[in-house]
C-alpha cells in the first residue's frame, strides 16, 4: 500500500470520527449513562453515520418509551435497539460480570493505577456461586498488580494467561481463544423482532408525536455468544416496526431487514 492510500484512510478514520462525535456528543453531555448505555449510544451513532439519512438523537428515554428518538428534520422516530445472544450467553455474561466488578474493586483497592488486561480463563468457561464473587474479584484485582510490579503472587487457578497494556483507564477483558459464535438463521431473528414488537402497542399508546418506529438488531461482536452473519442466508422478514435493521457490531455492516 503507497503512502497516499494510507494517507486516504487515515483521513477517513479522522473524518468518521468527527463525525461520530458530532452525533453522540450531544446526547452523553446531557445525561450521566452507566457503561451499558455509553456503548449503546456509541452503536447507535455507528448506524446513523452509516446509514446517512440526516438523522440525530434527540432523546435517550426511560421505559416505557423506545430506547431512542431520532429526528430527521421535522419527522420523529422511536428507535427501538437490542442485542440477539446465542444460547449460552448466561455464563459468558457471568465471567464478563466477574471481571467488571473485578475492575471496580481494582480501581478501589490501586486508585493511582490504569492499565487494560486481557485475560484467558482455561477452555473458556468457569463456574462460581455468587457468594464467591467478591473474594474471586479481589484475587484478580491483587494478581493484576503483581504483575503491575512485578511482585510474587500465585496465580487465580481459571485464568490462563494475562496480557497487560497502557490504558487511560482500568479495563478487563474477557479474551476468548474460541470466540466465534454462530451463524444467525432467519428463524432465529423473527423470534427476536416478535419479542419486541410486543412492545409497539405500549410505545404507539404514549408516544403520539412519534411518526415511525423503527428496530435495530446487533449482532457481531467477536465473541462466542454473538451471533455472525451468513452469506447463505436471506434475512427478510415481516415485521409490525416501519423499519427493521440488522447491524454488526464489529464493522457496523447494516442490513435492511424490512
Amino acid at each position: 500500500m503507497d503512502k497516499i492510500n494510507i494517507e486516504s484512510l487515515l483521513h477517513d478514520f479522522n473524518k468518521e470520527r468527527d463525525e461520530l462525535g458530532k452525533i453522540i456528543f450531544p446526547i452523553v453531555e446531557r445525561y450521566n449513562l452507566p457503561q451499558k448505555e455509553l456503548i449503546e449510544v456509541c452503536q447507535v451513532g455507528k448506524f446513523i453515520y452509516k446509514l446517512n439519512e440526516n438523522l440525530v438523537i434527540l432523546d435517550k428515554p426511560n421505559p416505557p418509551k423506545p430506547d431512542f428518538i431520532l429526528k430527521n428534520h421535522s419527522k420523529l422516530i422511536g428507535l427501538e435497539h437490542t442485542r440477539i445472544f446465542s444460547e449460552n450467553s448466561e455464563k459468558y455474561n457471568r465471567i464478563r460480570s466477574l471481571f467488571e466488578y473485578s475492575e471496580k474493586v481494582f480501581a478501589k483497592l490501586y486508585p493511582n493505577e490504569t492499565v487494560f488486561a486481557s485475560i484467558n480463563i482455561y477452555n473458556d468457561s468457569f463456574e462460581y456461586k455468587q457468594s464467591q464473587k467478591r473474594e474471586l474479584a479481589e484475587n484478580i484485582a491483587q494478581y493484576i498488580q503483581s504483575l503491575i510490579t512485578n511482585q510474587e503472587r500465585q496465580k487465580p487457578d481459571f485464568i490462563e494467561n494475562i496480557k497487560l497494556m497502557r490504558h487511560s483507564n482500568v479495563s478487563f477483558n474477557f479474551d476468548e481463544a474460541n470466540w466465534q459464535g454462530p451463524y444467525l438463521t432467519n428463524e432465529r431473528l423473527n423470534e427476536e423482532i416478535k419479542k419486541k414488537e410486543a412492545k409497539l402497542e405500549i410505545y404507539k399508546r404514549n408516544e403520539s408525536e412519534i411518526s415511525e418506529y423503527w428496530l435495530i438488531l446487533l449482532i457481531g461482536s467477536l465473541s462466542s455468544v454473538s451471533y455472525q452473519l451468513s452469506e447463505n442466508e436471506d434475512y427478510k422478514n415481516d415485521s409490525e416496526f416501519d423499519r427493521v435493521y440488522l447491524m454488526t457490531d464489529f464493522d457496523a455492516k447494516i442490513i435492511r431487514v424490512k
